[in-house]
């Protein structure tokens, strides 16, 4: 996994520069824990100390993280809405069923713990420096 991290001296913003695929993990990052190092260790101890073929799960507020086996995925929550409610019959021909899909892209990704160990731990070391 390839990133960049990066500090904007004029906003005094830290930020991760991910591959598209991987994306949506540095916005859960600073979405979930900001740009305070020491807001990462629980994650990190929490991973950190899986054995091989432990599962785990992570709930934050707008993404599950999720291991198992050693591969992480990360999916947001409106992936697991599913609505049971069919729409009046009026609605229903209004609308095209391309436009009732739900745009994954950027919603979801996977990466292998020990890539996403890697990751944290610098990122952290970066926003400590």
């Amino acid at each position: 996994m390839e990133y960049d991290f990066i500090y904007d001296r004029n906003t005094l913003q830290f930020s991760i520069k991910l591959a598209a695929e991987h994306e949506v993990l540095g916005r859960f990052l600073l979405d979930e824990f900001g740009q305070n190092a020491e807001a990462y260790s629980p994650l990190l101890q929490q991973l950190s100390e899986l054995k091989p073929h432990q599962s785990m799960q992570y709930q934050g507020k707008e993404f599950l993280l999720e291991v198992d086996n050693g591969e992480v995925t990360l999916s947001h929550n409106t992936l697991f809405f599913n609505v049971e409610q069919p729409l009046p019959e009026r609605q229903q021909h209004k609308l095209a069923d391309d436009d009732l899909q739900l745009d994954e892209q950027g919603m979801h990704s996977q990466c292998g713990l020990e890539d996403l160990l890697k990751l944290l731990r610098e990122w952290q070391q970066f926003l400590a420096d």
